[in-house]
């Protein structure tokens, strides 16, 4: 007689056809699914539970991102100490989530929305007026034994794969459906502030805690707003404390949002002044005169780091000029420039400098060479290859231009017709070009990008009726919602639940 094993000696996990499926395969299956799928499979037994974890913790928790409210800062701090879950945490982002400005064309919402929407206004302000996000980040930093990465941006991130969606902060699809509407990240008026006040409360929260990241990065694609000068000020009693921190950077990306002149960020730059990789964004609003006008295009910033440190005194610069002994990579975006500034800033550089990235940079016309049609370019790319002990690699220029001296409707573009090897592109002329020196010299580099520039001009008459009618009316900027950022749409997941650990 055919006996059966009793209910007591089967293991269900072991028996399972799942559970037994090789992992390579199992996260091939469950790399594609839903998270609402994923979560599933996870509750269906300890021993796939245990198998994923790790890929799962990787993937949703390696990096988060938060928003200034107590709802998600208390998320961030609960992951902090959670055992096995703190480890896995290096990205922490943080958000510029907010409700939208509400005025009088906009329908009235009922009681109850409006108390909620009154509600989180005043909680964002008194978190960062009240010192309470300051030390909310500084119990979460000190807790994670891996922090790599603090990052402030104003976008949610497309590149999610589950779900088809993207990456939101933690806490704000609770509050939108409370709310009632979608919550904001771009520039809106009366937050114009606001990317300097969480800013600095990272930055305050970071020498208050002792946590040691390798990268502070602020990431803002709308070139409205950015962080003011004021960001920069670091008080006495917090030096001690911030100087090790900021010594230890290895990348350092920043956006500004500068009135001239500026001098506060001379000092947060020379107690960086071992990073590898620096990005300077000069973003602006269209209500201040930027850093830079037709008469003085060159941000002052770049007058400040092109003179050699053993410079005493620039003006009335406080600080001497720093000079990034390990800078490998430089990067340059939303700047107009004069020739001479761009060579004067890479060749003091120059011994280190590995990667030079110039994106939506524009190049001031000399004169002459609007009379020969000259593409000003070339002169800067020729100075460039003539730097005395230059070890320049990586050459990448994306949205280039030349013109007057301001970002301005008549700036006219740089294109390209091939790219490094001579290959023509695809869909003809582009607007960004990327050079190695791995198989070639630098020589043979420069010469292949100015060989396949393309330099535009505008008419003449219509450039001159363009400068009578922009000195009729007031300034009219469009907004520009380019990316700045490319690197985001390549790295992996982070999670995008509201449901508590």
């Amino acid at each position: 007689m055919e006996t059966f094993p009793s209910m007591d000696t089967i293991n269900p996990q072991d028996e399972s056809f799942l559970a037994r499926v090789p992992i390579e395969m199992l996260l091939r299956i469950t790399r594609w699914i839903r998270t609402e799928d994923l979560a599933n499979v996870r509750l269906s037994c300890k021993l796939l539970e245990r198998n994923l974890f790790n890929f799962f913790a990787h993937e949703f928790f390696r990096k988060r991102q938060f928003m200034v409210s107590s709802q998600s800062l208390q998320a961030l701090v609960d992951i902090s100490k959670h055992s096995t879950l703190a480890p896995f945490l290096k990205h922490v982002i943080i958000c510029t989530d907010r409700p939208g400005n509400r005025n009088i064309y906009q329908p009235q919402p009922v009681p109850e929305k409006l108390r909620i929407y009154r509600r989180l206004v005043a909680e964002q302000e008194n978190l960062l007026t009240m010192g309470i996000m300051r030390d909310m980040l500084a119990e979460a930093f000190a807790a994670l034994p891996h922090l790599e990465i603090v990052d402030l941006r104003d976008f949610n991130s497309p590149s999610r794969h589950r779900d088809n969606g993207v990456w939101r902060s933690y806490g704000s699809k609770t509050l939108e459906e409370s709310l009632g509407e979608g919550m904001q990240t771009a520039a809106v008026s009366g937050y114009m502030s606001f990317p300097t006040q969480i800013f600095t409360a990272i930055i305050a929260a970071l020498g208050a805690s002792g946590a040691q990241p390798k990268n502070i990065e602020t990431l803002i694609r709308n070139r409205n707003w950015g962080l003011r000068d004021s960001a920069f000020a670091i008080p006495p009693r917090l030096d001690p404390k911030l100087g090790p921190i900021l010594a230890n950077l290895e990348t350092l990306h920043l956006c500004f949002d500068f009135e001239p002149g500026c001098f506060m960020i001379q000092g947060f730059l020379t107690m960086a002044r071992n990073v590898r990789w620096l990005r300077l964004n000069f973003n602006s609003t269209p209500m201040n005169s930027t850093l830079h006008s037709a008469q003085e295009p060159t941000p002052a910033l770049f007058n400040w780091l092109a003179h050699p440190e053993s410079d005493n005194s620039i003006d009335d610069f406080d600080k001497n000029p720093v000079s990034f002994p390990n800078l490998e990579r430089f990067d340059i975006g939303n700047a107009t420039m004069t020739a001479s500034a761009i060579v004067k800033v890479v060749a003091k550089f120059s011994p280190t400098l590995e990667h030079l990235s110039l994106r939506r940079v524009s190049v001031c016309d000399s004169p002459r060479d609007v009379e020969d049609k000259t593409n000003p370019w070339l002169a800067v790319f020729n100075k460039i290859n003539k730097i005395r002990g230059i070890h320049l690699r990586v050459l990448e220029l994306s949205d280039l231009h030349h013109g007057d001296g301001r970002f301005s409707r008549w700036d006219c573009p740089i294109s390209f017709k091939a790219d490094q090897e001579g290959v023509p592109k695809t869909r003809g002329a582009v607007l960004s070009w990327m050079g190695t020196t791995d198989r070639v010299s630098l020589g043979a580099m420069i010469k292949s990008v100015n060989e396949n520039m393309i330099c535009s001009w505008p008419d003449r008459r219509t450039y001159d009726s363009e400068m009578e009618l922009e000195n009729d009316m007031d300034e009219d900027e469009e907004e520009d919602m380019d990316e700045d950022e490319q690197e985001d749409m390549d790295e992996e997941e982070e999670v995008d639940t509201d449901e508590p650990l």
